[in-house]
């Protein structure tokens, strides 16, 4: 059997574009300093500029975009919320869920209800609804009800962006639809202003909110990983000056954070083209993981640390999830590290890893052309596989792939346990892939070494340090682009403190067997210092680098 061209299926790849491509929002938000700027002037300016398409919300078409509902079921009974629906009913407090099924349900009814009216009009199976998550990894129950746009809120007080990222992109595979990424800049109650007449109400500080480099980091990761949409979040009220300041045509002169959205919006006009991300490992999760992110309903936070649903206590299943994330993103993981209840540190926000954003997640239903158009799956979590699913993914090994199979889950493949020896790991061969089981149960301790193996065999490049890093696939060319996320850090208020010596001294090498012809920098257009297949560059505290290997 010829083995499987990863890089050409396209059924690796989330979908990405609709009919105008890869789409920028600009949010004119609903409060804020863009109540004071004429909304003629603010639209001419953004197209001037060239900052994204200007939308009174998220999403265009019908206003049915809800975002942060399963942090608002968990925390926001009995109250307001800043679209101005009256969010009541929902919780643990007022629902005592029989099982995680039962949990999953009730949820998904408070949604329907709670969002029925305007401005939502959220209406079950109808066109153009769009899902943006925060503190939960809920992305994928949005796909099985129906969303067309899924995502998470990231920014904000909501951590582990990369963790976000892989279940977007992998509920987007799952279900066919488009994945969104929405930055907000608000942090620890403060967002950034920069006019001279303050309408945040008192949140709003030249010094607040996050640092650019966190924006700007965030957004090459969207853009190179392959999601659908980004949306700067009130980007019309923080993007300005303010209305008496204008540049030489007229237009609105742009404050700081401006300053970076047309940097990083030029970078996407100059290179509108950037293939699709590469994803060799899809992680499946168990249908009812519930992974929130945490509760104020006890009157204290990280409540939901190892909880389904905020709701039911860990089970070595969940520990294992969250120990995998923990392992895959250092320092990030599924919440990231919190200097207060509720309150993460920014660095956390995107961490260097040994495993780039390499993966994707999955729920254990999905279907057989979906899981064969991963090179590696990962099976994770508190799965309870029916037969129909466990002949899945015998069917998926047959064909090629590769299995990791944690030694807890042996008792839905009869074959694997009656070839299982014991031992920490054993490769099983079955058709044309191989099952890789690996103890102790529920248990990732022996699983570092088994993905690095792995990646050296799908991710054609070596990396001399730990970083971030995207791989992305062209006709004639694979992009790498690699992240330093150390050496910023930022406080609720205050300019963010740059620690020089966090700079990178990086190679990167290839190692496929296609000759390369030439290395070039595409972010910076920088000269690159290239011997062959490998390449050095320095990349400084908080900064990344596109580099484009060229084959033909």
């Amino acid at each position: 059997m010829k083995k499987k061209n990863f890089f050409l299926d396209e059924a690796v790849h989330t979908p990405r574009y609709d009919e105008e491509g890869f789409s920028i929002y600009t949010d004119y938000g609903r409060h804020g300093p863009s109540q004071d700027l004429p909304r003629d002037l603010v639209e001419k300016t953004i197209r001037d500029l060239r900052l994204g398409r200007l939308y009174d919300d998220a999403f265009d078409g019908p206003k049915n975009a809800v975002g942060e509902w399963g942090y608002s079921f968990l925390n926001l009974d009995n109250f307001a919320s800043s679209f101005d629906v009256y969010l009541q009913g929902g919780g643990w407090r007022r629902n005592t869920p029989t099982d995680d099924r039962d949990a999953l349900a009730i949820i998904r009814r408070w949604l329907f209800t709670q969002f029925a009216a305007a401005p939502h009009s959220l209406e079950e199976g109808s066109a153009g609804m769009g899902s943006f998550n925060g503190h939960s990894h809920w992305q994928h129950y949005a796909g099985e009800w129906g969303f067309d746009y899924i995502g998470a809120e990231i920014g904000e007080n909501v951590a582990s962006h990369q963790a976000h990222l892989a279940f977007s992109r992998g509920a987007g595979k799952q279900y066919g639809k488009f994945s969104i990424l929405y930055f907000s800049d608000w942090y620890q109650s403060t967002t950034g202003s920069w006019e001279e007449t303050n309408t945040w109400e008192g949140f709003g500080f030249p010094d607040g909110g996050h640092s650019m480099s966190l924006l700007k980091r965030t957004y090459m990761m969207s853009y190179m990983g392959s999601v659908s949409k980004f949306v700067f979040e009130a980007g019309a009220c923080l993007g300005f000056l303010g209305p008496n300041h204008r540049t030489e045509d007229g237009l609105l002169a742009l404050s700081p954070y401006g300053e970076a959205m047309r940097e990083l919006c030029d970078f996407t006009h100059r290179h509108p083209d950037v293939g699709l991300c590469y994803v060799p490992i899809g992680i499946v999760l168990d249908y009812y993981h519930g992974i929130a992110g945490y509760s104020l309903q006890d009157g204290a936070s990280l409540k939901c640390h190892g909880k389904a649903f905020g709701y039911f206590d860990e089970t070595p299943g969940d520990k294992m999830t969250w120990d995998l994330f923990a392992l895959y993103y250092p320092g990030g993981g599924l919440l990231g590290g919190y200097m207060a209840p509720g309150m993460p540190m920014e660095e956390t926000y995107q961490v260097n890893t040994p495993y780039g954003d390499t993966c994707d997640v999955l729920l254990q239903n999905a279907d057989q052309r979906v899981l064969n158009s991963y090179p590696v799956l990962l099976l994770s979590g508190d799965i309870t596989l029916s037969a129909e699913e466990a002949a899945r993914y015998v069917a998926y090994v047959r064909q090629g792939g590769t299995l990791l199979c944690n030694t807890a889950y042996l008792k839905y493949f009869d074959k694997y346990a009656a070839a299982y020896q014991g031992g920490t790991r054993q490769d099983i061969p079955d058709g044309e892939g191989t099952v890789i089981v690996y103890g102790p149960d529920y248990s990732v301790e022996n699983l570092g070494d088994i993905l690095q193996e792995q990646l050296r065999k799908y991710i054609p490049f070596t990396f001399s340090e730990d970083v971030e890093y995207l791989m992305n696939v062209k006709d004639g060319s694979l992009i790498v682009t690699v992240i330093n996320n150390k050496g910023v850090t930022k406080e609720r208020l205050g300019d963010p403190v740059v620690d020089e010596t966090a700079a990178i001294d990086l190679t990167v090498t290839y190692t496929g067997e296609t000759a390369v012809k030439a290395v070039r920098e595409l972010y910076y257009n920088q000269p690159v210092n290239a011997d062959g297949n490998t390449v050095r560059i320095t990349v400084g505290p908080g900064d990344y680098r596109v580099l484009e290997f060229v084959f033909d």
